[in-house]
């Protein structure tokens, strides 16, 4: 039987690396908008020749050959016998098989590993070998109906026209012919093809759109999934008629995390959409620090060839830990967490129908980080909300000193979606994610026909301009330990860890230089 590990080199001048991603980034500097291509982001990273000699070499002791770098030379993935892995990291190996998903299987390490001080000084991790993938992050169903045969007079629930209505795009659609967007999915999430003209069909008539994805990369063949098919069909109803990526990464099919793979594709593909849509995540404390790290910096590689990468912030409010000794904290979730991504939060309507105010969602994933330092970009911001006359949970359940989130937040509840040809009315913020990032992509295709470079990582942008931001301050705190009858964070004016800001008047990204 035969694994796969990734081996993730440690890269050159990440400190200029980080230097250039906060210069291309901030709208103030004179260096915004001025990306770089994956070869020149090549030409920093790339590893020492001597250190990937002499992990090589070591490989090469164990008759590991089978081995490919991608372009950034930072990362090697290697197939091999689960035999010789053993031999090669001084462990064992196992299945593990997901106590409710059955058909996940993974081979994983079952004990602690070891290298060679010489090559583990050259390396940040080796993927494969322990961590076992987060699958259990799910939307939350509603309610299922069939379609009905006249929609002329459906009210109930958000879909596009609602939002389209509500983000000002109602007469926008995209011209640009190199303006594109994506979604990237993973653990067996595909879409179906047909339920998304089925949902242009009935959900499209008022706008001009695209029925069809425009690129897949990798593969679209099995279950029709509930997240994937939300995300085709909303990133194109917002992004309309922005040719649309839909990027799956496999399932786990006894091999290697996906979410670490599709940060491989992206240093591996030389051409890539700017804008991702992505709803996936695990708690901080499941992840090395080291790990975690080393995904920053790859985030900082994307952002630097001009891509905003969206993350949903996840459901469950603050989150909730408890520890052995019954005690517990707040739950702060990765890539959510980072620095270098935009996180999107989620709010609702405040009654059954779409003609009324806007209050957060209570299940919207907020908080602040137990591993990165709160970024120079959001530090005014924040601190107003820390030191407004807002009821603030016991400074005990959260490092307030640290990366707060999320950014921004739009609609996340009672959204129709189609799948099997039926109706179903879901929420979570996975239906915020694709909605922001189909508007973004709107505002860059404008900002292509004008001639200006698309907007790259957004957050710097956020945190400067508020006022451009519909500030949504009803709704309850978020949820947290509700066992314990503990709640989260507290809406407030201005910024907040339920709904960040709240993205409204899409056309004033385009004041940017």
């Amino acid at each position: 039987m035969k694994t796969t590990l990734v081996l993730a080199l440690k890269q050159s001048n990440t400190d200029h690396l980080t230097e250039l991603f906060w210069r291309v980034s901030d709208p103030r500097s004179t260096q915004y908008g001025k990306f770089l291509s994956l070869d020149e982001v090549k030409e920093i990273v790339q590893p020492h020749p001597q250190d990937i000699k002499d992990v090589l070499v070591w490989l090469h002791h164990y008759n590991v050959d089978t081995c490919n770098f991608v372009q950034t030379r930072d990362f090697l993935k290697c197939r091999l016998t689960v035999g010789v892995a053993e031999q090669l990291l001084e462990t064992k190996f196992g299945y593990f098989q997901h106590s409710v998903q059955k058909d996940h299987v993974i081979i994983r390490a079952t004990q602690e590993y070891t290298v060679p001080k010489k090559i583990a000084n050259k390396l940040d991790f080796i993927g494969g070998v322990h961590r076992l993938p987060n699958v259990d992050r799910k939307l939350k169903i509603k309610k299922q109906m069939p379609i009905p045969d006249d929609m002329s007079s459906f009210r109930y629930g958000v879909h596009p026209d609602t939002l389209r209505k509500r983000y000002n795009v109602t007469d926008k659609v995209a011209t640009n012919a190199n303006n594109s967007q994506a979604t990237a999915q993973f653990l067996k999430q595909y879409y179906s093809p047909s339920d998304l003209k089925e949902f242009m069909n009935h959900f499209g008539k008022g706008f001009p759109h695209l029925t069809e994805i425009s690129h897949e990369v990798g593969p679209n063949k099995g279950k029709t999934g509930l997240e994937a098919n939300l995300d085709v069909q909303y990133i194109m109803s917002l992004g309309a008629n922005v040719p649309t990526t839909f990027w799956s990464t496999g399932g786990l099919n006894k091999g290697q995390e996906p979410f670490l793979e599709w940060m491989m594709d992206l240093s591996n593909t030389s051409v890539i959409p700017p804008i991702f849509s992505v709803s996936y995540g695990d708690h901080e404390r499941t992840l090395s620090v080291e790990f975690m790290k080393r995904i920053n910096l790859e985030f900082q590689k994307t952002g630097l060839r001009g891509v905003s990468v969206l993350f949903a912030s996840g459901d469950d409010g603050a989150g909730c830990h408890r520890f052995e000794d019954e005690s517990y904290t707040f739950e702060p979730d990765f890539p959510s967490s980072s620095p270098f991504v935009t996180t999107v939060g989620g709010t609702m309507f405040t009654g059954t129908f779409t003609d009324v105010n806007e209050k957060g969602n209570d299940i919207s994933g907020g908080g602040f980080s137990n591993v990165f330092s709160m970024p120079k970009y959001q530090m005014e911001t924040v601190s107003g909300y820390l030191n407004s006359s807002v009821k603030l949970p016991d400074s005990k359940y959260y490092n307030s000193s640290n990366r707060a989130y999320p950014d921004v937040s739009a609609m996340s509840d009672d959204f129709w979606i189609i799948i099997n040809r039926l109706m179903m009315n879901v929420a979570g913020t996975s239906a915020a994610c694709p909605t922001v990032a189909g508007l973004i992509a709107m505002a860059n295709d404008a900002r292509l026909n004008a001639g200006k470079p698309v907007l790259g990582f957004l957050n710097p942008f956020i945190y400067q301009n508020p006022d451009i931001f519909f500030d949504v301050t009803l709704g309850q705190p978020s949820s947290a330990c509700w066992l314990d009858d503990l709640e989260g964070y507290s809406m407030s004016e201005g910024w907040d860890p339920v709904t960040g800001s709240v993205l409204l008047i899409i056309t004033d990204l385009l004041l940017l230089p």
